[in-house]
C-alpha cells in the first residue's frame, strides 16, 4: 500500500482548493469523492443553480415593475421547460469546467467513500485502503430535517431539490428565515408564486444585525411575501396533490409545495472521525485559525469545519490546510498559515440583498464601546432616488479612536458586489478617512458608502 503525503477527503470548493495548493507545494496528493457529478454543494445544489434560477426571477420582477418607469408592458409569464433548460445547459457548463479541471489536476483523483481505520489510513467502500502522512478533510454538509409529525411521508423540498426546480407551484410553504430560505421566498415570489414562510421566531435572518431582517421582510410583504411570526409546523401531511401544514397558532395551511429550509449540518457521520481520535461538537469538526484539528497531521476545511459556511472562507480554509500541512510535512520553520474569520462576508440575495461584514454589533452591544456607527439610506442617495429604491441602508463600524474600519454592513440593491468596497477596506485595516480619500463615480449606488463614511 503506498503512502501517500496527503489525501483530502471531499471534492466541493475547501478539498479542490486544498489538493491543488497541497500539489503545487510539491506534496503528493490525492483527493477522494465519492461517486456521482463533480463540483461540491456551491455548483451542484447550491449557489450557482440558485443564483440562476434567481435571475429569471428578477427578470419577471422587473417587468412587473416597468410601469414605476413609465413603460407599459404585460404580465410576464413564466416559460417553465425554457427556465429548466437554461438552468441545465448553464449548471452543465460549470460541471464540465469543473470535472475537466478535477481531471486535469495535478492530484490523483480517487472515486469512493471513505472512512477512517486509524489516524493514517482511510478504507473505501471499494476495498480499497489508503495510507497518508496527513488529512485534509473537506467532507461538505447536508440539509438539516427537522423533526416535525408526518413530514417524512411527504414530498418536501430541501434547498438540494429546490435548485434542481422539480416543479413551478403556484403557491409554497418555506419552514425556515435564514439564507436558504429567505433568498428561496424571494426566488418564487419573483417566479409569481404565492410564498408563506413559518418563522419561529419574532425576526428572520437571524444571523444578521436585526434591523436587515427588518428591511427585507418589510421589502418582501410590500410584494406580497407573507411571513407568520413565531409559528411552527407541528404536523404536516399530503393529500397527493397538496401539502396541508398544522400550525402552533391552530389555524392550517394548504400549499402546493412545501421546502424545509432548516440549515444544513456536517456531513461527518460516515467518516468514523473517532477512529483518528479526531474531536467534533455537534457533528463539526473544531478547528482553529490555522485550519488544523486536535490532531497534528489532520486538518478540515469548509462546511464540515467551518463556524461560517460561505465559499470563499471554505477555500481560504482549504488553502491554510494544504499550506500548514506542507509546512508540517517538510518541517520548515514559517510561521503557519491562516484564515481570517474577519474576512468571512456573509450575504443573502434577497431583493434586496444583504450582506454583513467583520464586526456587526447589535445596539446594545455598542454601549460602552469605543466604536461608531456611520449610516446613510439609498432613498437620500442620488442614484438611489433614480432607481426609486424606497428600503435599505448601509452602515460602518468603525473606531472612535483613529477611525479604522472594522465592519459594515448594508441591505440594498446590489450591496454584495458594492460590499468588496468595504471587505478590502476591514481586511486592509483602512481608516474613514482613507477612505473617504478615494474618488467614486457619480452617480453610483456604490459611492453610498462614502456618504455614510461622511456620517461623523
Amino acid at each position: 500500500m503506498k503512502r501517500r503525503d496527503l489525501i483530502v477527503l471531499g471534492g466541493g470548493s475547501a478539498g479542490h482548493a486544498a489538493a491543488r495548493t497541497a500539489s503545487d507545494l510539491g506534496l503528493d496528493t490525492a483527493l477522494v469523492e465519492k461517486p456521482g457529478p463533480l463540483g461540491g454543494l456551491c455548483i451542484l445544489r447550491g449557489c450557482m443553480p440558485s443564483k440562476t434560477l434567481i435571475a429569471t426571477a428578477d427578470r419577471m420582477r422587473e417587468v412587473r415593475q416597468a410601469s414605476e418607469f413609465a413603460v407599459r408592458a404585460g404580465q410576464p409569464e413564466l416559460d417553465f421547460p425554457a427556465l429548466k433548460s437554461r438552468l441545465d445547459q448553464v449548471i452543465g457548463g460549470f460541471i464540465d469546467h469543473r470535472e475537466a479541471e478535477m481531471k486535469d489536476a495535478p492530484y490523483a483523483l480517487i472515486r469512493g467513500q471513505a472512512r477512517f481505520t486509524d489516524d493514517h489510513t482511510l478504507a473505501l467502500d471499494s476495498g480499497e485502503t489508503l495510507s497518508a502522512r496527513a488529512f485534509v478533510i473537506a467532507a461538505g454538509s447536508t440539509p438539516t430535517i427537522p423533526d416535525i409529525p408526518g413530514l417524512d411521508a411527504t414530498p418536501f423540498w430541501t434547498s438540494d431539490e429546490v435548485t434542481r426546480l422539480p416543479s413551478f407551484p403556484g403557491s409554497i410553504a418555506i419552514i425556515g428565515t435564514g439564507a436558504v430560505g429567505m433568498e428561496c421566498a424571494h426566488l418564487f415570489e419573483g417566479l409569481g408564486s404565492e410564498v408563506t414562510v413559518l418563522a419561529r421566531s419574532a425576526g428572520i435572518l437571524h444571523h444578521f444585525h436585526p434591523e436587515v431582517g427588518r428591511t427585507v421582510e418589510a421589502a418582501g410583504r410590500e410584494r406580497g411575501i407573507r411571513t407568520l411570526f413565531e409559528t411552527e409546523a407541528t404536523r404536516v401531511d399530503h393529500d397527493g396533490h397538496r401539502f396541508h401544514v398544522q400550525l402552533s397558532t391552530g389555524q392550517s395551511l394548504r400549499t402546493d409545495a412545501l421546502l424545509v429550509a432548516t440549515g444544513r449540518h456536517p456531513a461527518t457521520a460516515a467518516l468514523d472521525l473517532e477512529k483518528a481520535g479526531i474531536e467534533c461538537e455537534d457533528g463539526r469538526i473544531r478547528i482553529d485559525e490555522h485550519a488544523a484539528t486536535n490532531r497534528e497531521h489532520v486538518f478540515a476545511a469548509g462546511d464540515c469545519a467551518s463556524p461560517l459556511a460561505v465559499v470563499h472562507v471554505a477555500v481560504m480554509q482549504g488553502q491554510t490546510a494544504a499550506r500548514n500541512a506542507a509546512r508540517l510535512l517538510k518541517n520548515s520553520s514559517r510561521p503557519r498559515a491562516s484564515w481570517h474569520s474577519h474576512l468571512g462576508m456573509q450575504a443573502v440575495f434577497t431583493r434586496p440583498e444583504a450582506i454583513s461584514i467583520g464586526l456587526d454589533p447589535a445596539p446594545e452591544e455598542m454601549k460602552g464601546r469605543k466604536l461608531r456607527e456611520q449610516t446613510y439610506r439609498f432613498a437620500d442617495e442620488g442614484k438611489g432616488e433614480i432607481l426609486g429604491i424606497r428600503h435599505g441602508y448601509v452602515r460602518i463600524i468603525s473606531e472612535k479612536d483613529g477611525g479604522r474600519i472594522v465592519g459594515a454592513h448594508a441591505v440594498g440593491p446590489g450591496v454584495i458586489d458594492s460590499a468588496h468596497v468595504m471587505q478590502l477596506a476591514v481586511g486592509r485595516g483602512m481608516t474613514v478617512t482613507e477612505l473617504l480619500e478615494t474618488p467614486f463615480y457619480h452617480p453610483t449606488l456604490v459611492e453610498i458608502w462614502t456618504y455614510a463614511a461622511e456620517e461623523s
